[in-house]
C-alpha cells in the first residue's frame, strides 16, 4: 500500500515577516506539503529550497486568498500575521456553508470565537469573566474629556483594535499625555502612522485599515513588569503543545519581543488553556502576558495566528509543529528538529535590525537561518558564520 500523502498546509502572509519562513521550514521539515500565499518580494520567495506560492494583489487581498485557497485545497490554512486572520474571518462571513467555510473553521476553530479572538476589548472581558488575571479596562467612544474619571490612575495604556506591533497602543502619565495620544491612536497622527507603516510593511490595506469604522479604543490600567508570550498549538479547544517566553529586550519601547528567555510560567500555561478550550480555538495561537515584579501574569490579548516562537525546538522536548503533525497523521515527524541550545534566544532579524553590535547577538542563541544566504542577502544583511 502506497504511503499516505503528506497533510497539505497553505500559510498566508501578507506582513512581510520572518517567522513565516521559519514556520514554513519547520512545517515541512517534520513532513508537511508547504505552499504560501504573499506578494512579490516576500521573504518566502527567497529560500533556497522553493516554496510553492501564490500570488496576494496589492488590493484585493480576499480574492486572492480565496483563489488559492480553492486552488491548493489544503487541509488546513495558517495565518502568519493579523490581516491575514481578518482575510479568512471575511472569507467565512462570505462562504458559509461551502468548502472554504470548513477548512477555515478546521484551521481556526469554532466561528463562534472569530469575533472575540479579533478584539482586544473582547478577549479581556471574557477573560475576566473567566477568572483569568487581566488588567482594569474601558471602552471608550470618544477623545476622554481633560479630567474625565479613568479606570485606573495614570499611568495608563490607550489602546486601539486591529492593530499590531505596537502601532495602536500608547502609555499615558497624564491628562494632557492622554490628549496627545488619542492623536496617536485614534487621530490623525495615527492615520499618518499607519501610512509610514504601509510603506514599512508594503501593504497598502495597512492605511486603508485604520479607517475601519467598526475599530474600539479602550483606555486599560498600566501594570508594571516585563512582556511575556504563550505560544500553542491546539485543535478545537485542546492545547497539544506550548512555550513560553519573557523578553528581555524589544525592537522599541512597547514593540515586539527581539531576544526572549524560555521559562516555565504555569499560570500562562493555565490561562492560555483556559480561553483556547472556552473559544474553541485551532491552529497556532499566542497569548501575550505582563509578568508584574512579584511573578503574577496579566493577560494582555491573544494573537490568533502563528508568532514568531512557534518553530523553536526547545531542551524538554517541546516543538509545535510536530505536535500539529502528530496530531494530523498519527505518525512521529520525518526528521527530529534540532532543540535550541541554551534558554536565551535572539530573533531574527529583530534584535539584529535594533542594533547589529548587541552583546544578545554573541551571549544567546542567534536564531537565524544560517542555512538561507539568498534569503539573508535579501534582507540586505551579510552576516559573520556562526561560531564553530
Amino acid at each position: 500500500m502506497p504511503p499516505a500523502p503528506a497533510p497539505r498546509l497553505l500559510l498566508i502572509a501578507t506582513m512581510p515577516w520572518m517567522l513565516s519562513v521559519r514556520l514554513a521550514k519547520a512545517l515541512r521539515a517534520v513532513g508537511f506539503e508547504v505552499q504560501a500565499v504573499c506578494r512579490a518580494g516576500h521573504p518566502l520567495r527567497h529560500v533556497d529550497r522553493r516554496i510553492p506560492t501564490h500570488r496576494l494583489g496589492w488590493l484585493r487581498e480576499e480574492a486572492s486568498c480565496e483563489a488559492a485557497i480553492r486552488d491548493v485545497e489544503p487541509d488546513l490554512v495558517i495565518p502568519c500575521d493579523d490581516p491575514a486572520v481578518g482575510i479568512l474571518h471575511a472569507l467565512h462571513r462570505h462562504d458559509r456553508s461551502g468548502r472554504l467555510c470548513a477548512v477555515i473553521e478546521a484551521s481556526l476553530g469554532d466561528p463562534a470565537g472569530f469575533a472575540i479572538a479579533e478584539k482586544r476589548s473582547a478577549l479581556i472581558a471574557l477573560a475576566r469573566s473567566m477568572g483569568v488575571r487581566v488588567p482594569r479596562s474601558e471602552v471608550v467612544q470618544h477623545r476622554p474629556r481633560s479630567g474625565c474619571a479613568l479606570p485606573s490612575s495614570f499611568p495608563c495604556v490607550l489602546k486601539r483594535d486591529q492593530t499590531w506591533s505596537g502601532m495602536g497602543v500608547r502609555v499615558v502619565h497624564s491628562d494632557a499625555e492622554l490628549q496627545y495620544a488619542w492623536s496617536y491612536v485614534a487621530g490623525w497622527l495615527g492615520a499618518l502612522r499607519a501610512c509610514k507603516a504601509a510603506l514599512r510593511d508594503r501593504r497598502v490595506p495597512t492605511f486603508l485599515d485604520f479607517f475601519a469604522h467598526d475599530a474600539v479604543v479602550e483606555l486599560q490600567e498600566f501594570v508594571p513588569g516585563s512582556p511575556a508570550n504563550r505560544a500553542i498549538v491546539c485543535r478545537a479547544g485542546r492545547v497539544m503543545g506550548g512555550i513560553s517566553v519573557v523578553a528581555e529586550q524589544t525592537a522599541y519601547p512597547g514593540g515586539p519581543a527581539s531576544v526572549v528567555r524560555i521559562i516555565d510560567h504555569p499560570e500562562m500555561a493555565q490561562a492560555a488553556a483556559l480561553l483556547a478550550g472556552r473559544l474553541g480555538l485551532s491552529g497556532f495561537c499566542g497569548f501575550d502576558f505582563v509578568i508584574s515584579p512579584s511573578g503574577q501574569a496579566h493577560l494582555i490579548e491573544l494573537n490568533p495566528r502563528a508568532t514568531p516562537i512557534v518553530h523553536l525546538a526547545i531542551g524538554d522536548g517541546t516543538h509545535l509543529p510536530s505536535s500539529l503533525y502528530r496530531e494530523m497523521t498519527g505518525t512521529e515527524p520525518e526528521i527530529a528538529p534540532a532543540q535550541v541550545p541554551g534558554d536565551l534566544i535572539a530573533l531574527f532579524p529583530t534584535e539584529w535590525q535594533r542594533d547589529p553590535a548587541s552583546i544578545f547577538l554573541q551571549q544567546a542563541h542567534h536564531d537565524a537561518p544560517w542555512d538561507e544566504p539568498a534569503l539573508l542577502r535579501s534582507c540586505g544583511l551579510t552576516p559573520p558564520q556562526p561560531a564553530p
